[in-house]
C-alpha cells in the first residue's frame, strides 16, 4: 500500500526566541515493512544529519537568528510491503529493552495488573485488550510528561500513555518492549494520523501492539522512531532560549496515493 504523507507542525511564541537546536525525528528508514519512495524535511534553520543510537535517523536543526515562529514540514511516500517485522533491525539486543524509565517504571498496582498475564503473544493481545478497556482514549487528560503510573491510575490518556503502559507490564514480565513513534493510515479522515505504539519481542522476532486501535500487525503504520520510551522517539525535542511561553499546532495527513 502506498502512502502520501504531508505532516506540518507550527511552534510559536510569546516573544521571539534568539537561539534554537532541535533533534527531528521525522524521517522514515527504508526497512522490509516499508520503502521510502520519496522524503523531504523542510525547516527554518541550518541542518545537519546523524543516526542516533537506536537507529533512528536524526536532523538537528540550528536557529540562531530571532524567529517568532518555528515551522517543519515533513512529507514523503511510502510504500507499506506488508512483511512482518524481522530481528534484524536494531543496533542493540532486545534484553535492552527490558529497561524501565521513568516514564514506563511500573508501581505495585501496575506490576498486579500485568502478573495476570504471561510472555506469549496470545497473552499479551489479551493484555493489550483489556488495557484499551481500562484506559479511555481522552485528549487533553494528560500531557506528554504523564508517566504510565499517572496514566494507569487515572484511567484515561492518548496513544503516548497507552504504549507506555503497555511496555511497562511487559517489562515487568520479562517481555522487551519498545516505544515507536509514526504514523498511520485510516480510511476516517477525522483519524489522528500522528500515532504511537509499542513492539515487543517475541521468539525472535518484534511484534506490533498498538493498544489504542487493538491492533497485532503494523500494515497501516508507518515507523519514524524507536527508543525507550518517548522521549528516545519523540518527533521534535530540543532546547531555546527566549520565546516566553509556546503553543504547538500540527497537522498530519496520511492518504493512500492513489486517491490523488
Amino acid at each position: 500500500m502506498k502512502l502520501t504523507i504531508h505532516h506540518e507542525t507550527r511552534y510559536t511564541y510569546e516573544s521571539p526566541i534568539e537561539d534554537s537546536i532541535q533533534y527531528i525525528r521525522l524521517t522514515p528508514r527504508t526497512t522490509p515493512q516499508q520503502r521510502i519512495h520519496d522524503w523531504k524535511l523542510r525547516t527554518p534553520g541550518e541542518t545537519s544529519q546523524m543516526v542516533d543510537g537506536f537507529g533512528n535517523l536524526v536532523t538537528v536543526m540550528t536557529l540562531t537568528d530571532a524567529a517568532p515562529e518555528i515551522t517543519l514540514v515533513a512529507e514523503g511516500v511510502v510504500d507499506l510491503t506488508g512483511k512482518p517485522l524481522t530481528r534484524d533491525d536494531s543496533p542493540f539486543p532486545p534484553q535492552v529493552f527490558l529497561r524501565q524509565t521513568d516514564l514506563t517504571d511500573a508501581d505495585e498496582a501496575l506490576k498486579a495488573f500485568a502478573n495476570e498475564y504471561s510472555a506469549n503473544k496470545r497473552s499479551l493481545v489479551k493484555l493489550m485488550t483489556h488495557l484499551r478497556e481500562h484506559i479511555s482514549f481522552m485528549p487533553g487528560a494528560t500531557t506528554v510528561t504523564h508517566t504510565a503510573r499517572e496514566a494507569f491510575e487515572l484511567g484515561a490518556g492518548v496513544c503516548q500513555d497507552h504504549t507506555h503502559i503497555f511496555i511497562a507490564c511487559c517489562r515487568h514480565i520479562g517481555v522487551p518492549a519498545r516505544y515507536v513513534s509514526g504514523y498511520i493510515h485510516s480510511a476516517d479522515v477525522d483519524h489522528v494520523a500522528t500515532h504511537a505504539w509499542a513492539e515487543a519481542w517475541i521468539g525472535s522476532n518484534w511484534h506490533t501492539f498498538d493498544v489504542v486501535n487493538t491492533l497485532n500487525v503494523a500494515e497501516s503504520h508507518i515507523k519514524l522512531a524507536v527508543g525507550l520510551d518517548y522521549q528516545d522517539a519523540a518527533p521534535v525535542r530540543g532546547v531555546r532560549t527566549g520565546g516566553g511561553t509556546e503553543q504547538m499546532e500540527t497537522i498530519a495527513r496520511v492518504i493512500r496515493a492513489s486517491s490523488q
